[in-house]
């Protein structure tokens, strides 16, 4: 029997999938599109021997994601790949184990939370500013390398307070972009298995996993012992007792979550505001606007979490910066049981994947979704049609604090810098777990005089 027969959805043809293989491991969201406009918003094909369905119609995602979402477990790829690297924690969990961690861990990013958080972020903010400043002076900057920098600091200082070190982020940063592309080779080439074991790449990509989280067991540590308790996520994290029990979190659990935080935090809040400023410095008529209403919000007082919310014009040019380039491009389900809706038939055991590039380039709730106009989000939209940070029960946890930091750099430099892409030359697409720019995107910027 046909795989769309069992799934009742336009399939694409095993011989294609087989032409296609090498384009899918180079530049897989590239695929999808040229399926997804042939096949339709929702498709099916043979990924191995493992069936997959493509959505990118939002009922079907609002039905996956929320309605139904007990139905659907996060894929092997995750619960088992990742695990090797991550360990189990809130981004890789189900059931009792996700909820308990759900719960605690959500108590760091409260509004509340987060207004108390913000003199750590202004104060990253200050001292990148002071070397953005500097490095701008010589020349061009490659913006991506930049807000890596920018990110990194802003989210290991929420977790670890002032006592994480420059020298300590940078080599978490490096550390993370080696093994995260390790893990996508290990994902898409599974049949390599042992070629990587001989090779020693496992081997080579483990030391540096734990070299990294040695640096985090050493902070765990030297808190625990500590009489001088930190205001920031970690102290949070081992003070606050589980609901149900009253224990604490023992240290295996807080290091393997705050790694999973760290590496989230910084992944998307880097890819959306390299991509937020490229696509200003090509569409610069927004940029008057912008100027004009962080002067009308802040004026000469100082930032607040509750007035950086009043950015709604900066908020909808950011909102449509990631609609046309969502940090995650994809996610991935696995249907636990049989399902129906709308007439798709997803089968037990097949692994749905939640096309987000897909749904916000969706003709049929975007209209001309390759024009990047900010004013769509002055409008309501399907609330599945726009998903950069997911949906449903599980939806990111930290993403009001990706949010405030991506506006308050955002803000900062679009205040004080003109800038340009030096290159007329088109930057590419890297889409690899997020949809990162395929090189550095050098740009020169220019302090606006008062």
């Amino acid at each position: 029997m046909s795989l769309s027969k069992i799934t009742n959805t336009p399939n694409v043809p095993t011989w294609q999938v087989a032409l296609d293989t090498r384009a899918l491991l180079d530049s897989p969201m590239q695929v999808f599109e040229k399926y997804r406009k042939q096949y339709g918003n929702v498709f099916s094909f043979r990924f191995g021997v493992k069936r997959t369905i493509v959505v990118a119609d939002p009922d079907l995602l609002k039905h996956v994601l929320k309605d139904n979402n007990d139905n659907y477990h996060k894929s092997h790829i995750q619960t088992e790949r990742f695990v090797e690297f991550q360990g189990v924690g809130l981004t890789n969990s189900h059931g009792d184990y996700w909820h308990r961690q759900r719960r605690l861990l959500s108590m760091g990013f409260t509004r509340s939370r987060l207004t108390e958080i913000l003199p750590i972020q202004l104060k990253v903010l200050d001292d990148f500013m002071k070397g953005f400043d500097s490095d701008v002076t010589k020349g061009p900057v490659d913006i991506h390398r930049q807000m890596v920098m920018f990110t990194l600091l802003s989210v290991g200082k929420s977790l670890f307070g002032s006592q994480m070190k420059k020298n300590e982020l940078e080599q978490f940063a490096d550390a993370i972009s080696e093994v995260q592309a390790y893990l996508v080779k290990k994902v898409v080439q599974p049949y390599l298995f042992p070629w990587f074991a001989l090779t020693g790449q496992d081997k080579k990509h483990h030391k540096i996993r734990t070299e990294g989280e040695q640096i985090v067991i050493d902070y765990i540590e030297e808190r625990r012992k500590s009489k001088d308790k930190g205001f920031d996520i970690l102290q949070l994290i081992l003070d606050t007792p589980y609901k149900d029990t009253g224990e604490l979190m023992d240290d295996e659990t807080v290091k393997v979550e705050i790694l999973q935080l760290l590496v989230a935090g910084n992944e998307t809040s880097t890819t959306a505001a390299t991509w937020t400023f490229y696509q200003l410095a090509h569409h610069t008529e927004h940029l008057e606007k912008i100027r004009a209403e962080i002067e009308e919000v802040f004026g000469d007082e100082e930032v607040s979490y509750a007035k950086l919310h009043d950015l709604k014009y900066l908020i909808q040019v950011l909102d449509e910066s990631m609609r046309t380039y969502p940090p995650f491009w994809m996610i991935d389900r696995v249907a636990l049981n049989d399902d129906e809706f709308n007439g798709v038939k997803i089968p037990a055991g097949t692994t749905v994947v939640p096309y987000i590039y897909g749904v916000h380039h969706n003709e049929t709730v975007w209209p001309q979704p390759d024009v990047f106009d900010p004013s769509r989000f002055a409008e309501k939209h399907h609330p599945f049609a726009f998903i950069p940070f997911g949906g449903g029960p599980r939806v990111c946890i930290g993403q009001n604090m990706a949010l405030m930091q991506i506006l308050l750099v955002l803000a900062t430099i679009i205040r004080n810098y003109s800038f340009e892409v030096v290159s007329e030359k088109p930057i590419g697409i890297k889409s690899m777990m997020l949809l990162r720019p395929d090189g550095p995107i050098p740009m020169r910027f220019t302090r606006i005089k008062a």
